[in-house]
């Protein structure tokens, strides 16, 4: 064999290996998804209440991961279609993907002090959720990013259209799930280094506890008050409780079917 076609070779065999190192790259998790038993703000166990908790660094593979996990106990987290976030961001890709599952499922989303924060592409999540719930200090949003593995076979040219397209659908995203412009921008002029941290009355009123399109269907079909589902939260005033939580059992009676038929697609699709 030439010397010339030795060094193909050589270069062949490079490239391949470099190929295998990256998919082997994409294909280890970076969260931990477990179910958790723990009040996310009170830190007290409290088995009737477990959530789905996604733990670290979301990178491209977690959506699958998620999957898998929820196919392994199906029943118990549609019992009560809660994630728990404690997460720092990562891919925006892969948390738009289980954003989707989360509003396709009319899930309840909660960050809270004794789990851990929720940051960046987190966020994603967050803000997807029928039900969101957190408090001040905890849900943090900067400009999201595209994990680097995605990049690594890139050009300069083609990472900059891969991550300005990563940009664009993040924003649409957000602008689908009703989140306010302000806040929108507010988390583009934020650099990945920089974190804008919410405050109270950001989650609650500009975010809201209830996604918009939900809460809508819970004043139609379930007697929803927002005034008294308001003071509620503002209070917390034991007495309003029940006609509270007798909406939100009313909304998750009334979306359980569309949720199962949701999760079975997708637990089903052929990626």
């Amino acid at each position: 064999m030439s010397n010339q076609n030795m060094i193909a070779l050589k270069n062949s065999i490079i490239a391949i290996l470099s190929l295998i190192a990256v998919l082997l790259s994409q294909s280890v998790f970076a969260s931990e998804i477990t179910f958790s038993s723990i009040n996310p703000f009170s830190g007290e166990e409290n088995p009737e209440r477990s959530g789905l908790m996604l733990r670290g660094e979301i990178r491209p593979g977690d959506y699958n991961y998620l999957l898998d996990v929820i196919r392994k106990h199906t029943a118990t987290f549609l019992w009560n279609r809660t994630l728990i976030l404690s997460t720092p961001g990562g891919d925006v890709e892969e948390a738009m993907k289980i954003g989707r599952l989360v509003k396709g499922v009319y899930g309840n989303v909660v960050v809270g002090p004794a789990t851990g924060t929720c940051v960046s592409a987190g966020f994603l999540i967050f803000a997807s959720g029928a039900t969101r719930l957190a408090e001040t200090g905890t849900v943090g949003i900067h400009r999201p990013y595209v994990d680097p593995r995605r990049l690594t076979s890139l050009s300069p040219s083609q990472a900059t259209a891969l991550q300005n397209d990563a940009f664009r659908r993040a924003r649409s995203y957000l602008q689908e799930l009703q989140i306010p412009t302000s806040l929108i921008d507010t988390m583009f002029q934020r650099a990945s280094s920089e974190v804008y941290w919410l405050s109270t009355a950001e989650i609650m009123e500009q975010i809201g506890h209830y996604a918009p399109w939900y809460e809508e269907f819970l004043i139609a079909r379930c007697g929803l008050d927002k005034a008294v589902t308001k003071e509620y939260f503002e209070t917390d005033n034991p007495s309003l409780r029940d006609r509270v939580v007798t909406a939100e059992k009313c909304g998750d009676l009334m979306t359980a079917r569309e949720a199962l038929k949701f999760l079975n697609r997708e637990l089903h699709r052929d990626f």
